[in-house]
């Protein structure tokens, strides 16, 4: 198995670099200075000074972040690894990192590990429209695959439908419906896929939920009422994520303010 790839390194850097400022204590002082030798190339050097800022403050979880970098720069995947799910643990909000930390188990070859992690990323980022709109894709995309790998026919197709589902948003998005990849085709594919796995688990509302958002885009009333409503009867025995469970909600209370049929 092959070192974890090298953006992957500049990647946590980046995300170390990111966290909020501190005041100036002897653990961040020793965070500093092994962060500053690990962009210098000094990685052997860098982690004692993780390691010592870790043992000062073992509250500082960006040491864990860092470690996590060195580490993949080093080619011990095990240990970097293991830093990162200390660190996600202790800053459960940073949810790039979490993607990261998915990416890394899944190159070890942990893919029910990595599922969690993708999953939680998934529900984490329904709301933020930049995230969500530069990794779902991406994600689903990894969840198809370890499905598909685990025999897993109905997470297979649920997930390949919904990278379709957003890849199709990101094409419309940049405003060339009838380009490469025409939205309207992409749309298709994703409800044939939804269709797939609400068949083979019928009671399951999150296929349901994403047929109702496809033809409403596509602007067929009929079928996103019908599905609109399937949704909602599904959805207290077969739970959304919190983000499409609140959406379900406001679409419900918008269909019945337009009157039920």
């Amino acid at each position: 198995m092959p070192p974890l790839a090298a953006c992957t390194l500049s990647a946590l850097l980046l995300a170390a670099a990111a966290e909020p400022p501190r005041p100036p204590s002897p653990a961040m002082v020793l965070w500093q200075r092994g962060q500053q030798l690990l962009q210098d190339g000094d990685t052997a050097k860098a982690i004692p000074c993780f390691q010592e800022s870790l043992k000062l403050d073992p509250d500082l979880a960006r040491n864990h972040l860092s470690l996590a970098a060195a580490y993949a720069d080093l080619g011990n995947d095990e240990l970097a690894v293991a830093h990162m799910d200390r660190y996600v643990r202790q800053q459960p909000d940073h949810v790039v990192a979490r993607l990261h930390y998915a990416d890394m188990l899944l190159r070890l070859r942990q893919p029910a590990a990595a599922r969690v992690q993708y999953e939680r990323f998934v529900a984490d980022v329904q709301d933020i429209e930049e995230l969500a709109d530069e990794y779902l894709v991406h994600c689903h995309s990894r969840l198809m695959e370890i499905c598909e790998a685990a025999a897993d026919e109905y997470g297979e197709r649920l997930n390949r439908g919904l990278g379709l589902y957003h890849l199709a948003r990101q094409r419309a998005a940049v405003g060339e419906p009838d380009g490469e990849l025409p939205v309207e085709g992409l749309l298709f594919r994703a409800a044939g896929e939804l269709m797939a796995a609400r068949k083979l688990r019928p009671d399951e509302a999150r296929p349901c939920w994403y047929l109702h958002l496809i033809w409403a885009r596509l602007g067929q009333r009929q079928p996103a009422s019908r599905w609109l409503r399937t949704a909602a009867d599904a959805a207290p025995f077969f739970p959304l994520t919190p983000a499409e469970q609140r959406d379900l909600h406001l679409a419900w209370e918008r269909f019945g303010r337009g009157g039920r049929k």
